[in-house]
């Protein structure tokens, strides 16, 4: 391990001095760092420093370069509910640290670091996005590092189906390949093994959530892309995203993989694309099933069974399993936290064990460790998230963003459900890209009003809001230098109001020839908002 930390500080001290340079680099860092996080945690296994490189090697230098040298936060892109919601979470949890159920310091700090370390990636997302170029370049670089773990997992599935499993392990993983593997645990009866694959994560969970995260980056990159090749290239990853997934040896993607597609067209509010969906999902379950020997008709028979178990078991019955553990104030921050477990006393540990171990639930971790008052605020906080991306949608008139921000509310209404089964948001790396990519979402609206006026300024009619508009919007001047930015929101009556915009349309139907005659009108105000109204 010494050799490998008198390698690794160089690249340290470079990675503090670029990211406090640039604070983007740390994001970028983020994307570079993720495919190797299990096998940095394996180089520098029995220690328990391979989990905090990352924070080390790339949050805290991005927390200081943008939090304190750069100054660059946009802290009115996020919503003020959103704030006075994640600030109860904080209450909550530093409460619950302070609780004498708490076995120790470190169980604490675990506890602390697992719920909110990662919150202010949120802002930092928000301001990370200036236009769709960096969108775009974000997606590319999140998609093509999903190749690596994408394909180390699907060379131990092939390894391990040639019984060849352990070997292969441990030459990526080393001593830390039983871990990593679940000491080569499978599973049967499905007409062929369905081995735990890791990828290049440390655990099996890990590697199975980040399978389903990542369709969420590749359907809103199909939404911005437009070069030939690059669009060729998603597609391409798409299918082998899907079946690195469906070969993880994580059960429930079988039944996650399909109803992510389900859910962005359903946010999406239109049925185009569907056919898409299918033909993506069924492309990489049959190159999957084919691959591992699996029989359909029983997995997906075994999956069924696993959904009822999961609604029951962890859902209701997880729930009031935590109720009974918990109660009104909880047992503290870290009692039934995954990370810190190895730091449990022995009385906490055997009566974790009476109890028949940790409840995985998310929802019922928060009630064991906060407390009632403490559920309530984190399902209000993944909530308001949800709902916040709806506004931002909403708001969207492009349509390639409009589709990253449906992507976005599918993904924020995912992890609401989900939230039932397992600790999603506690598990590498949807723990971090979960507030990164919403605060991007929530970004999107402010990206889209700088387009318009940019467009608007070179004399392009942009495009109708509504399907159902008749004629193109028309083009006005963009804001003059010098002038402020005017209300944040547009009113709902007024000449440069939503039912003011109506109005217009209307007249401009009625009376196309007169309404060329008159010419468009600039708004009263320099907001780039009210361009195009």
């Amino acid at each position: 391990m010494g050799i490998a930390v008198l390698l690794g500080l160089p690249i340290a001290v470079a990675a503090w001095i670029g990211i406090c340079i640039n604070w983007r680099w740390g994001v970028y860092g983020l994307v570079a760092y993720t495919p190797f996080t299990g096998i940095i945690v394996a180089i520098l296994y029995p220690s328990p420093l391979g989990t905090l490189v990352r924070d080390i090697l790339v949050v805290v230098p991005l927390y200081l370069a943008f939090f304190v040298l750069s100054k660059q936060a946009r802290y009115d892109r996020i919503p003020s509910f959103l704030y006075a919601a994640y600030g109860a979470l904080a209450l909550f949890v530093m409460f619950a640290a302070a609780n004498p159920g708490v076995p120790n310091l470190m169980v604490a700090g675990i506890g602390v670091k697992v719920w909110l370390s990662y919150v202010p990636l949120l802002i930092v997302g928000a301001a990370f996005v200036r236009h769709e170029d960096d969108l775009r370049n974000f997606l590319r670089a999140l998609v093509v590092s999903a190749w690596i773990p994408w394909a180390v997992g699907i060379f131990l599935f092939v390894s391990a189906t040639m019984d060849n499993y352990e070997p292969v392990a441990r030459f990526f993983f080393g001593d830390y390949a039983m871990i990593a593997t679940s000491e080569f645990g499978a599973f049967d009866s499905y007409g062929a093994r369905l081995f735990r694959i890791p990828g290049t994560f440390q655990y099996n969970s890990q590697y199975g959530v980040f399978c389903f995260f990542m369709l969420f980056p590749l359907l809103m990159l199909l939404e911005v892309e437009r070069e030939r090749t690059w669009r060729a290239f998603i597609w391409a990853s798409m299918i082998v995203g899907l079946v690195a997934g469906f070969t993880s040896g994580a059960r429930g993607n079988f039944l996650f993989l399909p109803l992510i597609f389900v859910m962005v067209q359903f946010f999406k509010f239109r049925a185009g694309g569907m056919i898409q969906g299918i033909i993506g999902v069924g492309g990489g379950l049959i190159a999957a099933l084919a691959i591992s020997g699996i029989d359909g008709s029983k997995m997906y028979g075994e999956v069924g069974q696993l959904t009822a178990r999961y609604s029951t078991e962890m859902g209701t019955g997880g729930i009031l399993e935590a109720f009974d553990r918990g109660g009104l104030l909880g047992r503290g921050v870290g009692t039934n936290t995954g990370g810190a477990r190895h730091g449990l006393d022995e009385a906490t540990a055997a009566l974790l064990k009476a109890e028949g171990g940790m409840v995985e639930n998310y929802y019922a971790k928060a009630i064991v460790e906060l407390g009632f008052f403490g559920f309530i605020a984190l399902f209000a906080c993944l909530l308001l998230v949800l709902l916040s991306c709806l506004r931002a949608q909403f708001q969207i008139r492009s349509p390639a963003l409009k589709g990253v921000a449906a992507c976005g509310s599918a993904m924020a209404a995912f992890i609401v459900l989900v939230s039932m089964k397992g600790w999603a948001l506690d598990a590498e790396p949807l723990n971090y890209y979960y507030y990164l990519t919403m605060g991007i979402m929530l970004a999107l609206p402010h990206v889209d009003r700088r387009m318009a006026a940019r467009t608007a300024g070179q004399g392009i009619p942009m495009p109708a809001a509504a399907p159902g508009a008749v004629g193109p919007r028309p083009a006005v001047a963009a804001r003059p230098a010098g002038i402020g930015p005017g209300p944040r929101h547009r009113p709902l009556i007024g000449r440069n109001g939503y039912y003011g915009d109506i109005v217009a349309r209307r007249q401009m139907a009625a009376s196309s020839r007169a309404s060329d005659a008159r010419g468009p009108n600039p708004p009263d105000s320099g907001d780039p908002k009210n361009a195009n109204s």
